[in-house]
């Protein structure tokens, strides 16, 4: 261990847990040992923690004392994840419509933390959590994350995302400190523009870089203009993507501009690190001390591992505002072989993307982002793209082309792209090229690659599904 990193762990972290008031590095080494925990201990402490949320949540939250009484349910009923089948999924409309009685009543006011969450749509949603569950449990899931990928504390590195706003100077002033502690630069994802490349690039050359995190458009962008240019890229012993679906072709990218297999990362605001892959890259293993991850089909019945679904959500720790059974819109599937790292936390697929990035055909197929074949795109002269399926028999391919393609180019691609898409749609939707300058990213600041604007259930009636 290097002097910084035995510094960082021993005295610095331990300093900003009691200036915090919270108990990061102590869960930490918890988490640290747990994960080599046999699978029936991680399902035991998993039930326990549930059964203490969900009578917590009848005693003290009048939304779910009222949901459970509906169903004739007590806590007791409650004795593990499967059971959970037996409460009503919480979607972010119910959030919202029922949003005073999700809070715990009683519960202390000095602990409760206001969070919003604009998801990759970028509509905001407003939720309570708490210290507890954010600074400690959430904070230490996230540094155990950043040791599958072989770093530790005071490792050196690069962190690109939208820059959140804290809402107090004292909040403010420990983000900056948390930052100098772990020694992360941090930008903001809306400003990788081509001017600032070789800035970028010369901030990650800097002695003692380990590590490159950021949303995988960003991540995967900076790694083609490194490809592209010629510069000499950066040795990096790690690159870690979250907070978007990592695609094929950006891993491909990726791996050729920095020589490293990226890990992706999931995470979310409302539930803090929720899984990550592991040094194997077989999933992304599932911090289930804290969390219940269910993936379920339309008609919220569990799906067997394998069958992409639903995620559903539990996190074990927020007492101020129980999320139990959360949809945050993500689909994915579970991975049934067990890890050959060792871990015994179960495992999620490398498809965790939006229920919206589907692109829905009236012959009733429903085709996901990982399923599109956009690794081809990666082959022409493209800067950025994005697939925006206005109906269920138009499909728009938005196209950014590199800067200097000349017209002979962009009329290669209008006739080309079509076909790669048709192929795999189908002949009953149309496929046009639309091209332009650069593509927005959300209001969250993340690159949307698939957006549909087919209702999923007006789908169900009109391709007769």
């Amino acid at each position: 261990m290097s002097l910084y990193r035995s510094i960082a762990r021993q005295v610095l972290a331990p300093t900003m847990d009691l200036i915090r008031g919270t108990h990061t590095m102590r869960t930490l080494r918890e988490l640290e040992a747990s994960q080599w925990w046999p699978r029936e201990r991680l399902d035991e402490l998993q039930a326990e923690r549930l059964n203490r949320l969900v009578t917590h949540a009848y005693e003290r939250v009048p939304y779910y004392r009222r949901i459970m009484d509906e169903r004739s349910l007590r806590p007791s009923d409650i004795r593990s994840a499967a059971d959970l089948q037996k409460l009503p999924v919480l979607t972010r409309d119910l959030v919202r419509a029922n949003f005073d009685d999700l809070m715990a009543e009683g519960f202390p006011s000095g602990r409760v933390r206001k969070e919003t969450t604009g998801g990759s749509t970028g509509t905001p949603l407003l939720f309570y959590t708490t210290e507890e569950d954010q600074r400690t449990r959430g904070f230490s899931r996230a540094i155990r994350a950043a040791e599958f990928a072989g770093l530790r504390l005071g490792d050196k590195g690069m962190l690109i995302r939208i820059a959140r706003r804290h809402p107090s100077a004292r909040d403010r002033l420990l983000h900056r400190l948390s930052r100098r502690l772990e020694r992360v630069v941090e930008l903001d994802s809306r400003d990788i523009t081509v001017n600032r490349l070789p800035d970028i690039v010369a901030l990650l050359h800097r002695a003692d870089m380990r590590c490159l995190t950021g949303y995988p458009s960003a991540v995967a962008y900076l790694a083609s203009w490194i490809s592209e240019s010629g510069v000499t890229p950066p040795e990096l012993e790690a690159v870690i993507t979250g907070g978007e679906q990592l695609f094929e072709h950006q891993r491909q990218r990726i791996r050729n501009a920095f020589r490293v297999e990226p890990y992706s990362d999931y995470s979310s605001r409302e539930v803090f690190n929720i899984a990550m892959e592991c040094e194997a890259h077989t999933g992304l293993h599932i911090a289930a001390e804290d969390i219940v991850v269910e993936v379920v089909d339309e008609s919220n019945a569990p799906l067997s591992t394998g069958r992409e679904g639903r995620i559903i959500l539990t996190n074990l720790h927020n007492y101020a505002m129980p999320f139990i059974r959360y949809e945050n819109g993500d689909s994915g599937s579970l991975v049934a072989e067990a890890c050959p790292c060792g871990r015994a936390l179960p495992l999620l697929s490398h498809v965790v993307g939006r229920r919206c990035d589907i692109v829905y055909t009236s012959s009733g197929r429903r085709i996901s982002g990982s399923n599109l074949g956009l690794n081809r795109l990666a082959q022409l002269p493209v800067q950025q793209f994005q697939l925006v399926q206005e109906d269920l028999d138009l499909l728009t391919v938005r196209v950014a082309p590199r800067p200097g393609t000349e017209p002979a180019g962009l009329e290669d691609m209008r006739l080309r792209i079509p076909p790669i898409f048709s192929r795999i749609v189908g002949d009953d939707m149309r496929v046009v090229v639309q091209f332009c300058d650069h593509i927005e990213p959300t209001a969250a600041g993340k690159h949307l690659f698939v957006i549909s604007k087919v209702d999923p259930d007006s789908w169900v009636k009109r391709a007769g599904a």
